[in-house]
C-alpha cells in the first residue's frame, strides 16, 4: 500500500533539502569519527613507546621539569579517552569534530615532550663519556627541540660522533659528486675526512620537509649511543639551516644483498668465490650485533629492519649492521607481549608476520627477520621473490637441495654438518609465533658452534699455525 503525503510542493522541496543536509552532516561526522579513531589509536601506540626513553632517566634530577610536563600531557590524554568512552554512541558520533583538534594537539605535544626527554638522554650519554656539553654552532637551525638535543652533544671526543658544518661535508664529498645510493628520505654520498679514510654521508631530502625532525632526531639518538664491532659507526652529523646529514664509516664491499646478487658474476670479492665459512662468519657477526641491541644496549633497541640490504661488509667481509632509521626502544613491561607501533615498517620478505598482523613489535621480530637472512645466505635467493624459504621451514625441501649452487665447490661433509646447524636455527627463528622463537643469545651460540665445526676440519694456514705455536710457547 503506497503512502500518501499531503502538502505543498514547497514543503516537499524544503524537506528534501533538509534530508540532503542531514545526509551530508552524517557523512562528515562519520569521516571525522573515523579520523578520531585513527588519532586515538596513534595516541595509544605513541604513549606505549615512551617507556624506552624513561628507563634511562632514573635518578636524574634535571629530568623533573620535562617529566612533569609529559605527565600533564598524559593526564589530559587519559581524560580525553575516558570522556570519549563515557559518551553515548550518538554523542560520540555527532560531536566527534570537537575532539579532532584535541587529539592532534595531544599527539604533537607528546612528540615535543619526548624530544625534550631525548635531550636529557643524550646529555647523560655525553656526561657518561666525560665529554663536556657546549652550545652547537649558531648556524644550526630546525625545531627548538632539535637545537637543544644537538647543542648538548656538539663537542665530542675523537671516538664519539661530532658535528660537521655543511661546508666541511661539501669538501669531504667533493660537492656531493659520488652518489652511492639512497631511498625515499635519504641520498647517500661517498666522502673522505682527514681522520676517517672513507665515509658514507646520508643526506635527508629537504623536499620531504614534513616529518624531517621526526626522522632525523630518533636515528641520531639511537645511533649515538651504540658501540659494537659489528654495528656501523656513526662518525657525526650536520644540522645546518635546512640540511640534515648523518656521517657513517664507509664499508667498501657493499651490502650482503649485493654480494649474494652478484654471486656468479666472476668478481673476486663475490659470494661465488667466498667459502661457506665466510658466510657463516658474517651471520655470526650480525647475530652478535643484534644480541647486543637486545641484551647489551640500555634501553633495549628493536631494529625493525634486519635484512641483507642493511648488513654492510668491508673488504675482509667483516659485517656491520646498519639501517637504524626504523629502530625503536623497547617499552618497559612489554618484553613478551610486544608493543604497539603506529605503522609497520621493514623490508618485504623479512617482516615478522605476527608483527605485521598485530602491529606489536618485539625483539622476537628481529629474530624472525634474521632467520630470513640466514636462509638467504644459504640459498642465495631473494626472500621476496621465492617460495623456497617456506618450503625449507615446513620441511618440504631438504637443505642440500636448496643450497646456493653458484659456489665454486659443493660443501664437504663437515661443512654440511655446520650448514644444517645454521638451517635448523633459521627454521626455529621463523616460527610464526614469537613465543616459539629462540633468543638471540641461543642463535649466537648455534652459529658459534657451526663455525667451530667448519674451522676444525679446514687445513690450518701457516700463519694460524705460527700464531698457535707462539701462544703455546708463551704459556
Amino acid at each position: 500500500m503506497a503512502l500518501t503525503f499531503v502538502g505543498s510542493a514547497a514543503a516537499v522541496t524544503q524537506l528534501i533539502g533538509q534530508a540532503a543536509g542531514l545526509i551530508s552532516m552524517i557523512v562528515q561526522a562519520v569521516e571525522t569519527a573515523r579520523q578520531n579513531k585513527l588519532e586515538c589509536d596513534h595516541l595509544a601506540r605513541r604513549v606505549s613507546t615512551v617507556h624506552g626513553v624513561l628507563s634511562s632517566l632514573r635518578d636524574d634530577p634535571e629530568a623533573v621539569p620535562p617529566l612533569a610536563e609529559l605527565n600533564n600531557t598524559l593526564q589530559e590524554a587519559h581524560q580525553l579517552v575516558l570522556s570519549c568512552q563515557r559518551r553515548s554512541t550518538a554523542d560520540r558520533f555527532f560531536r566527534a569534530g570537537r575532539h579532532a583538534d584535541t587529539f592532534r594537539d595531544l599527539n604533537a605535544r607528546i612528540i615535543s615532550d619526548i624530544s625534550v626527554l631525548s635531550l636529557r638522554l643524550l646529555t647523560l650519554i655525553a656526561n657518561h663519556t666525560g665529554v663536556p656539553a657546549v652550545p652547537a654552532p649558531g648556524s644550526s637551525s630546525g625545531s627548538p627541540h632539535t637545537q637543544m638535543v644537538l647543542s648538548h652533544v656538539s663537542s665530542l671526543s675523537s671516538h664519539c660522533p661530532r658535528t660537521f658544518t655543511w661546508a666541511e661535508i661539501a669538501v669531504a664529498t667533493n660537492d656531493f659528486a659520488d652518489e652511492l645510493g639512497g631511498g625515499c628520505l635519504w641520498t647517500v654520498y661517498k666522502g673522505r675526512l682527514h681522520d676517517v679514510p672513507e665515509v658514507a654521508v646520508k643526506v635527508m631530502d629537504k623536499q620531504g620537509r614534513d616529518g624531517l625532525e621526526d626522522a632525523f632526531v630518533p636515528v641520531l639518538v639511537i645511533s649515538f649511543r651504540l658501540r659494537h664491532d659489528h654495528i656501523v659507526r656513526l662518525v657525526g652529523w650536520c644540522a645546518e639551516e635546512d640540511d640534515r646529514m648523518l656521517v657513517y664509516e664507509h664499508m667498501s664491499n657493499g651490502t650482503l644483498r649485493d654480494r649474494l646478487q652478484r654471486a656468479g658474476g666472476g668478481s673476486s670479492s663475490s659470494a661465488a668465490t667466498a667459502p661457506w665459512r665466510t658466510r657463516v662468519a658474517v651471520l655470526l657477526g650480525v647475530s652478535r650485533a643484534i644480541q647486543y641491541l637486545h641484551c647489551g644496549a640500555e634501553p633495549v633497541v628493536i631494529h625493525r629492519n634486519v635484512s641483507s640490504s642493511n648488513i654492510l661488509l668491508d673488504m675482509n667481509w667483516t659485517p656491520r649492521l646498519s639501517g637504524f632509521g626504523a629502530a625503536v626502544y623497547q617499552a618497559a613491561g612489554e618484553e613478551r607481549g610486544g608493543q604497539l607501533v603506529e605503522e609497520i615498517v621493514g623490508t618485504p620478505g623479512y617482516i615478522d608476520p605476527e608483527y605485521s598482523r598485530t602491529k606489536r613489535v618485539s625483539t622476537a621480530s628481529d629474530v624472525y627477520s634474521f632467520g630470513v637472512v640466514m636462509l638467504e645466505a644459504l640459498t642465495g635467493e631473494d626472500p621476496a621473490a621465492t617460495l623456497q624459504l617456506d618450503s625449507i621451514r615446513n620441511g618440504k625441501l631438504a637443505l642440500k637441495d636448496a643450497l646456493d649452487r653458484r659456489l665454486s665447490l659443493d660443501p664437504t661433509l663437515p661443512q654440511m654438518e655446520a650448514l644444517e646447524i645454521v638451517a635448523d636455527t633459521a627454521k626455529r627463528c621463523l616460527c610464526l609465533s614469537r613465543m616459539g622463537r629462540p633468543a638471540m643469545s641461543k642463535v649466537v651460540a648455534n652459529l658459534e658452534e657451526a663455525l667451530v665445526v667448519i674451522r676444525s676440519h679446514e687445513p690450518m694456514s701457516m700463519a694460524r699455525l705460527s700464531l698457535i705455536r707462539r701462544r703455546t710457547s708463551e704459556n
